[in-house]
């Protein structure tokens, strides 16, 4: 999704392993000029600020996530387990949360169940955002009450939208 590639080497067992990871510093000029990045671009500057908030146990994930949506100016909140998130959107009041399903404490599950019986959860948008996508699972998620279920790594035209266009209770969708 990055336009990079992963190599892995060994000389064999108990040898040890390179990975290496590539990834581009810049866009080149024939991708900044494609109908896909114009769309993109159309779509990036039409972004009104959301405040959104992100629970991912996966601190890594969480924060590049964070980065990710801050770079689209967006204002954001990342706790990492299921209970912060409930404290954090009481005192935040986000627009939109992103939560992982397989979190400590109270899973993503638990957490949408929850802000669903609040009055201040009724209003917010709630996307999964989580390596489970069996269709089990995103029917799960709409059951609770989750408005979209994303897989990992949600894609960044995803994400946009979304913010674009956060729609309350719409069928839940996948990226």
């Amino acid at each position: 999704m990055h336009g990079g590639r992963v190599d892995v080497r060994s000389e064999g067992r108990d040898q040890g392993s390179e990975f290496v990871i590539q990834l581009p510093l810049q866009v080149t000029e024939a991708e900044e000029s494609s109908p896909a990045a114009d769309a993109d671009k159309s779509i990036e500057s039409a972004l009104p600020r959301r405040r959104i908030l992100i629970a991912d146990d996966n601190v890594d994930a969480a924060w590049a996530l964070d980065a990710l949506l801050q770079a689209m100016g967006q204002e954001t909140y990342v706790v990492h387990d299921g209970l912060a998130a409930l404290e954090a959107a009481r005192q935040n009041r986000p627009d939109l949360v992103l939560l992982d399903i397989g979190m400590p404490k109270l899973n993503g599950y638990e957490v949408a169940t929850r802000l669903r019986a609040s009055a201040q959860g009724k209003k917010m948008v709630l996307v999964a955002v989580t390596g489970w996508g069996l269709d089990a699972d995103k029917r799960r998620a709409h059951e609770v009450g989750f408005d979209f279920h994303f897989v990992k790594p949600a894609s960044v035209l995803a994400l946009k939208r979304l913010i674009l266009n956060p729609v309350r209770l719409a069928p839940i969708a996948e990226a």
